[in-house]
């Protein structure tokens, strides 16, 4: 005879919004028909979660639950870090064309945010959203759509992209203006845009063209 046991949770959030990410947060990680959410905003935000199954299933799931609601805590952020999972940043996001994911730790860090890609998480020391990470998802796939049939190599590309969102510019700007200024130069008698220095360097000189 199957054993059937059943756990329930309840979480407090700082608001709906922030209740709403854990939910759907919840429901893409955990595909259970025994999952149920329920959530209240009588008396604070708070929302209970119930689970039922074979023992070792309600272990799993609740393990899973627990380790969600963490991730909700990380955004919140403690001694000034906050930590966002990228797939939530990615699912949230509207992106036109993949894009690089560390590009926006380089995006941050010019910009003289402390940034870092942590395994499956951007860590951020600062005031930085959720909303403002999936934006800059959003602006850099807008700019790698635009460079879709264009011939740049990968690192050329997050270049360009980087210029083009520091500086405003549009692409066709930004190529021209990186071309005068030997960032970027063509490969031989091709007309492939490659960076004129490592990527490394590149950003160095990026960092000093925004601080002027």
């Amino acid at each position: 005879m199957r054993s059937i046991v059943r756990r329930e949770f309840v979480f407090t959030f700082n608001n709906v919004n922030e209740a709403l990410t854990f939910m759907e947060m919840l429901t893409s990680k955990i595909k259970s028909k025994e999952l149920l959410i329920r959530y209240d905003t009588g008396s604070g935000v708070r929302v209970w979660v119930s689970i039922q199954g074979e023992p070792h299933e309600v272990e799993l799931y609740s393990m899973e639950i627990k380790r969600v609601y963490n991730d909700i805590k990380l955004m919140r952020g403690k001694f000034g870090t906050r930590a966002y999972d990228v797939s939530l940043i990615l699912s949230k996001a509207r992106l036109s064309a993949a894009i690089p994911i560390d590009l926006i730790i380089d995006l941050l860090q010019i910009k003289g945010i402390n940034a870092e890609l942590d395994g499956s998480k951007i860590r951020v020391v600062g005031d930085v959203k959720l909303e403002d990470l999936i934006k800059l998802a959003e602006d850099i796939s807008r700019i790698y759509n635009e460079l879709i049939d264009a011939e740049v190599s990968a690192q050329a590309k997050r270049i360009i992209a980087l210029y083009a969102l520091l500086m405003s510019k549009g692409v066709k700007d930004s190529i021209k203006e990186l071309l005068d200024k030997g960032l970027l130069s063509k490969y031989g008698d091709s007309e492939l845009l490659v960076l004129s220095m490592d990527y490394k360097h590149a950003l160095s000189r990026l960092q000093e063209l925004v601080e002027r």
